[in-house]
């Protein structure tokens, strides 16, 4: 069944809300939300990940590339879902939209080089059956498609990040657009039950804690480099309150890089989690 808030995402004028973000937040040049791709709304088996055994990735807004690739599946294959879908009124003509973001870890136009990152982390650490289970050249995939659900806090397009996070949690309060979008995150958390959010990138913290926060933070460094700074907590979006680990990004070299980092990030949440 396709959820109402997703329904709800995509019915935007996805054009009229990108200009007008891109007004709101003053983004330039390639920093500016881009009014040809339609929304990003989620990947991963939303309908089929174990609830209380996935993660949910939350980063910022979803990289803008040119390859052929992402011409196909972000741009070509959503726009024409999205016109038979206005034409007809059927939500049957969504399906192959729905399929890719479902299927996403499965497909080879998925960004190995992003996801693997977090692939190997979680199956090294949390869902090891998983990665026990399949063979090497498929494993970290397979951790994903299992166990990972990813969601952005803008549905927009940028080649590169300048979204200023003070300014960004102004608008989700008010802006339609961004309303939606984080009503679909709350639906998506709802139904899958994550063990726990994990916000990547330091521009989300500001959001996230100032939107969502509930209760205190810790702050942590299990590492030696200021890239390993943590954020650790509790969220409540909607009426759900989950556990939050906040990170950079893994494999930048201004954050989580190194294997021994990983470990080090790993080892830190799950002593916090085990206090909780």
């Amino acid at each position: 069944m396709v959820m109402d808030e997703w329904l709800a995402v995509i019915e935007q004028d996805h054009e009229a809300a990108v200009a007008r973000l891109n007004r709101a937040l003053n983004l330039k040049g390639d920093t500016m939300l881009d009014p040809n791709v339609p929304p990003h709304t989620y990947v991963g088996d939303i309908d089929n990940v174990p609830p209380g055994e996935c993660v949910l990735l939350l980063g910022i807004n979803p990289k803008r590339n040119f390859d052929e690739n992402f011409q196909r599946v972000n741009i070509n294959l959503p726009m024409e879902s999205l016109q038979n879908y206005r034409n007809s009124g059927k939500v049957s003509d969504l399906e192959n939209w729905i399929q890719f973001q479902n299927q996403y870890f499965l497909r080879e136009e998925r960004n190995r080089r992003y996801f693997n990152k977090y692939g190997s982390w979680l199956g090294k650490h949390w869902f090891t059956e998983t990665a026990s289970d399949f063979s090497t050249a498929d494993w970290k995939q397979m951790v994903c498609h299992r166990h990972l659900v990813e969601v952005d806090t803008v549905q927009y397009f940028s080649h590169k990040t300048g979204l200023n996070p003070e300014h960004l949690a102004d608008l989700i309060q008010t802006d339609p657009a961004l309303g939606a979008n984080m009503r679909l995150i709350e639906a998506i958390i709802k139904k899958i039950k994550p063990k726990w959010i994990q916000v990547t990138g330091k521009s989300g913290w500001v959001i996230i804690e100032r939107l969502f926060g509930h209760g205190t933070f810790t702050d942590a460094n299990p590492g030696d480099k200021q890239g390993t700074e943590l954020k650790m907590g509790h969220v409540k979006i909607g009426e759900t309150v989950t556990p939050v680990l906040m990170t950079k990004f893994f494999g930048s070299m201004a954050g989580v890089n190194s294997n021994k980092e990983k470990d080090e990030v790993a080892n830190a949440w799950t002593v916090w989690m085990s206090q909780q």
